[in-house]
């Protein structure tokens, strides 16, 4: 049997379905990521994104596993500039943060992993820490990269493999 999580806002308005395990489940630290959760967590009454380390934790599934099944007129997207084609999409409701819609060329979501109903998939690694605010410390909590690994890439061209397959 197919393993099936479910992500809901914080009041319980917005609610996605997410089949499978996710390709990966990380936490990035990379400079947008930072910026992309304060500007959400600056929000009224936006739950906390940002994790000890300054990092974003997500879980990455492929665009195909998940949907929205309730509230999708509540999500509404947000830019760190204008021109930019990735958004964050936040349930206008209660301010959480639930997903990021990348450029259509991509073939992954990444999920707000917080937002997934306990128990979460569990956190894998730590990337782009190279990003990370002098001030705070690496948590050795997980595998860090400065970059983006090999794992990382690898897990992606596997799941655009298999969907391309039908898998």
């Amino acid at each position: 049997m197919t393993a099936r999580y479910v992500a809901c806002c914080a009041c319980g308005e917005v609610e996605l379905e997410l089949t499978g395990a996710p390709v990966i489940s990380l936490i990035c630290h990379c400079d947008d990521c930072q910026a992309g959760s304060r500007l959400i967590e600056a929000l009224p009454g936006a739950p906390a994104i940002l994790d000890a380390g300054a990092g974003t934790p997500y879980a990455l599934y492929r665009n195909d596993r998940v949907r929205c099944t309730k509230g999708a007129e509540l999500l509404e997207g947000y830019k760190l500039k204008p021109a930019s084609t990735t958004q964050r999409m936040v349930a206008s409701c209660c301010n959480s943060a639930m997903l990021a819609r990348l450029p259509s060329v991509l073939h992954w979501t990444p999920v707000y992993r917080d937002r997934i109903v306990p128990p979460a998939p569990p956190l894998e690694m730590r990337i782009q820490t190279r990003f990370m605010p002098a001030d705070v410390a690496l948590p050795a909590d997980l595998p860090s990269v400065n970059g983006t690994p090999f794992t990382f890439v690898a897990r992606m061209v596997g799941a655009k493999l298999a969907m391309l397959l039908g898998r």
